[in-house]
């Protein structure tokens, strides 16, 4: 095979291969030879039809699998190269050339060149925990809260209770419903709970909000609201609008006591237990965040000064799942779905900037890895996989069918246990 290879920049190398028509007539023999053994034609026993017949039938079949053969062929003799070593193939197409020789064109990413940096001088040192008495109240009254019941009260609401509510929106006189038929809770509602003096991006009309504060039930209520020039309702946009609130049921949050019946109900025999498990698991919480912060301040660290050219597939491939996972963050932050085509290109290079930093430390601990000779064992592949399945809710026997998603395990398995040396000063564990 001839091969020419051209840098097109430091991390991508256009690969031609040529394949010598005698490479090729030599690997059609092969392949038509073990579709003639498998094949199964009427008019003949298994294996003994005529390689023209056989040729005839799966001409395409034939033609498919020497091409992958070749193409494969192709791809190990880039790999001999002593100049780069292959990241991935990020194109490949297919010439037939003059005569019968046949040309791959590869479009090849590779491992960029860079010095490894001094890691055994990085000295993170690990962080003591501490649990507080204010973290054990703070985590309890959670725990309170998320058990409360909102009962009916005859008093007038507070901020905070919850009031069902009946209202309508007029502009100069005329109800919103007629000037936009699609504003829906900007203009009316039957009967909907409005949290008393509520704030933020998931209350529609905050003068509504604040109006039912020191409502009754049977209470009436009038609000006015300014909408902001460049809100989603175009109709609305700008326009001051007059609310007739009428309430007819006030609920307060009423937490549990802790008492035999709540203590019970959570698992546990005594408030004194309770909170030893609250420590446990505060403390629990503190540690893992704190290894978290210790472990990126130690990529940070193995970072400093490098600023090597990253493959541009790479970066592609990391990005592509933050785009979705910080698109999603901004949703559950009160972000609306139409707001977030405005802010594609924002997010998008968000995602970018953070996967060249990923991208980068992948490169440097895989290169440590290597030098260091580390090796994933099939025990701590297994516990990787245990880990990934239940953070994922995946099924293991489900995920360990897939070939791609076990490699990734693999490779991030490796990439920890490098950073773990790191960690450790280069005594491995």
């Amino acid at each position: 095979m001839d091969i020419k290879i051209q840098e097109t920049n430091p991390t991508r190398r256009s690969v031609t291969v040529t394949v010598p028509a005698a490479t090729v007539v030599a690997a059609e023999k092969e392949v038509l030879k073990g579709f003639t053994r498998e094949a199964a034609l009427p008019g003949f026993r298994p294996g003994k039809a005529p390689e023209s017949v056989v040729r005839l039938k799966y001409s395409k079949q034939i033609a498919d699998e020497v091409s992958q053969r070749l193409l494969s062929q192709g791809y190990e003799r880039i790999q001999q190269e002593k100049g780069f070593t292959i990241y991935t193939v990020a194109d490949v197409q297919k010439d037939e050339a003059s005569g019968t020789d046949v040309i791959f064109r590869y479009e090849v990413d590779v491992v960029p060149e860079f010095k490894t940096p001094d890691w055994k001088s990085v000295k993170i040192p690990a962080e003591t925990v501490a649990v507080t008495e204010d973290d054990i109240e703070a985590h309890l009254k959670k725990i309170l809260e998320q058990r409360a019941r909102y009962e009916k009260t005859e008093d007038a609401a507070a901020k905070g209770d919850y009031v069902r509510i009946g209202y309508v929106g007029t502009i100069d006189g005329k109800p919103v419903s007629e000037i936009d038929v699609e504003a829906k809770s900007y203009g009316s509602a039957e009967s909907t709970w409005e949290e008393a003096g509520a704030e933020g991006e998931i209350v529609a009309v905050p003068a509504i909000a604040k109006a039912v504060i020191g409502l009754k039930a049977g209470a009436t209520a009038k609000a006015e609201h300014t909408f902001a020039a460049t809100h989603e309702r175009e109709a609305l946009r700008g326009k001051t609008v007059q609310y007739a609130i009428t309430a007819s049921e006030v609920r307060r949050k009423e937490l549990p006591k802790i008492d035999e019946t709540f203590l019970k109900s959570v698992g546990v025999k005594d408030e004194a237990e309770l909170r030893d498990q609250l420590r446990k698991g505060i403390e629990g919480s503190k540690a893992q965040a704190a290894e978290t912060a210790r472990r990126e301040k130690a990529v940070d660290a193995l970072l400093a000064g490098q600023d090597f050219p990253l493959p541009e597939s790479a970066i592609n491939s990391v990005a592509q799942g933050l785009f979705y996972q910080y698109a999603e963050m901004r949703m559950r932050s009160g972000t609306k779905p139409e707001e977030l085509e405005t802010q594609r290109d924002d997010i998008l290079a968000e995602a970018k900037k953070a996967a060249a930093i990923r991208v980068r430390a992948q490169f440097v601990l895989a290169r440590i890895a290597e030098e260091e000779k580390l090796q994933v064992s099939q025990q701590e592949l297994g516990a990787a996989i245990m880990q990934a399945a239940q953070s994922t809710q995946t099924p293991p026997e489900k995920l360990v069918k897939d070939r791609q998603r076990i490699a990734e395990i693999r490779r991030d398995a490796l990439l920890n246990k490098a950073l773990d040396l790191v960690l450790a000063g280069g005594i491995a564990a």
